[in-house]
């Protein structure tokens, strides 16, 4: 095999005895999916596994949830996947045997390194000069995701609504070789979650899934699921997601392993569960349903006096429909006895009701001493009347002109526009952590808002909307920068 994993005992003496190449993995945290590996010699670092090779005879260590790949100008040679105590452990390359997959069954799950075994020269030698890199196999967690406008029907009101939700996903690497060759383009620094091609990286998977939920949420109504519970099929939610992101993940050899989403409308669709709540409501009220009945009427009427046959065509057929020349309500015994009982609550509570507070016009004022007046001065203490402050979003243009809308009213110049971020102390407008210009951390005093919860950023970060456009959450001090 082109790896031979070592026992434990021969390990150390390999290391002091003899002058060879020893490798492992430094700096993997939960935010890498990649690394170089790190050269020691007898125990001291020597690179930062910017410029290494490894030769054959050199030793390298797995740890469990790892994969060690050998990696030949780009192309996967060999690997070691650990995904257990028995695959990790202590290695060594050999370059005159053929390569060998090792460790947890992986062997029939790597359709992108299946021709393995062709990239074996006749000689037994590699090509070309190999590197040895890390992935990591642990399950990449709490990665931020949104959407908004998703159709979703509810299964209880029957309703066509707009779903909108914000939370996270956790994705794992399943296929080492295949996230290698095809993700990975610069192995000289750390491929991370947080920065460089890392995070990109993150942004693309992000908007693979964003166009996707509204198949896999239309999957979900199919089961008549209300959207106030749709929380509780996260699960559901992620396994039909992995379906219709196959064709896009697979060759990333990544895939989704959980998924928690916290689900709401947007306000149109409120406005319509309001109505549907207000017409179920309507239906238990006989009066609301004689009103109903009274209006329709009334509209079919309208409609049969405008037929381009003759108004008189138009009633006939509104008879035929509703039993009468002129249609036929609904039995009126049931209202009338309703809007009895109602005039008589109305009277009852009338008679023991307080006389109404008189209400101010809408011209008058009260003055400090208590006073009400309606003119410039109070009658009570002879104060003048006090000047109306200005409106919290007017502004004063350089006229001295107070205004409300976007131009002067009376010379005509636009509203001065706000300086999107925060000002440096070298004049310079910014909106990251340091100043462009200067290079001066941002004051404390300055915050910048980007949504916690899908990433938004506002054009102006200093001055965020209430809630998210993109999935509906509130902005507070959780989302300062």
């Amino acid at each position: 095999m082109g790896l031979i994993k070592m026992f434990t005992s021969a390990v150390g003496s390999n290391l002091s005895d003899q002058v060879v190449e020893y490798f492992r993995c430094d700096g993997m945290s939960q935010d890498t999916m990649c690394i170089a590996a790190t050269k020691v010699l007898r125990g001291k670092a020597v690179n930062n596994g910017t410029n290494d090779y490894i030769s054959s005879g050199s030793t390298f260590d797995v740890a469990i949830g790892q994969a060690a790949l050998l990696v030949e100008d780009g192309k996967v040679w060999d690997m070691v996947v650990a995904l257990d105590n028995e695959a990790a452990g202590h290695y060594k390359y050999d370059s005159a045997t053929a390569p060998s997959i090792l460790g947890s069954g992986f062997k029939d799950l790597m359709p992108s390194i299946k021709d393995i075994g062709n990239r074996f020269t006749a000689g037994g030698q590699a090509t070309h000069t190999m590197r040895l890199v890390y992935i990591n196999l642990k399950p990449l967690v709490n990665n931020k995701i949104g959407f908004g406008k998703v159709p979703f029907r509810d299964g209880e009101m029957n309703l066509s609504l707009n779903a909108q939700g914000h939370g996270s996903f956790e994705f794992k690497i399943f296929d080492p070789g295949a996230f290698y060759e095809n993700c990975i383009h610069d192995i000289s620094k750390p491929f991370a979650r947080t920065s460089g091609d890392g995070e990109q990286f993150i942004s693309q998977i992000k908007a693979d899934m964003k166009p996707k939920f509204g198949i896999a949420i239309s999957k979900l109504s199919a089961k008549r699921i209300p959207y106030d519970q749709i929380i509780a099929y996260a699960d559901d939610l992620a396994d039909e997601m992995n379906k219709v992101l196959d064709d896009k993940w697979t060759p990333k050899g990544i895939q989704l392993t959980s998924l928690s989403i916290e689900l709401n409308v947007d306000d149109e669709s409120k406005e319509r569960i309001a109505k549907f709540q207000e017409a179920r409501t309507a239906g238990s009220d006989p009066s609301m349903l004689y009103a109903m009945d009274r209006m329709s009427i009334n509209k079919a009427r309208e409609s049969a006096a405008e037929n381009t046959a003759g108004a008189m065509t138009g009633f006939m057929g509104m008879g035929m429909a509703g039993g009468g020349m002129m249609g036929q309500p609904m039995d009126s015994t049931l209202y009338n006895q309703t809007m009895q009982n109602n005039m008589a609550q109305q009277q009852a509570q009338q008679a023991s009701a307080p006389a109404p507070t008189p209400v101010p016009s809408a011209d008058s004022w009260t003055c400090e001493c208590g006073q009400t007046n309606t003119g410039k001065f109070c009658q009570g203490c002879g104060k003048a009347k006090p000047e109306p402050k200005p409106a919290a979003n007017s502004w004063t243009c350089e006229c001295g002109a107070v205004n409300a809308g976007k131009f002067c009213m009376e010379c005509g110049k636009p509203q001065p526009q706000k300086p999107q971020g925060w000002t440096c102390s070298c004049g310079t407008v910014n909106k990251g952590k340091f100043c462009m210009e200067c290079g001066a951390k941002k004051p404390a005093d300055e915050p910048l808002y980007k949504c916690d919860k899908c990433g938004w950023e506002p054009e102006d970060p200093k001055h965020p909307p209430k809630f998210c456009p993109q999935c509906g959450d509130k902005f507070d001090e959780k989302d300062i920068q």
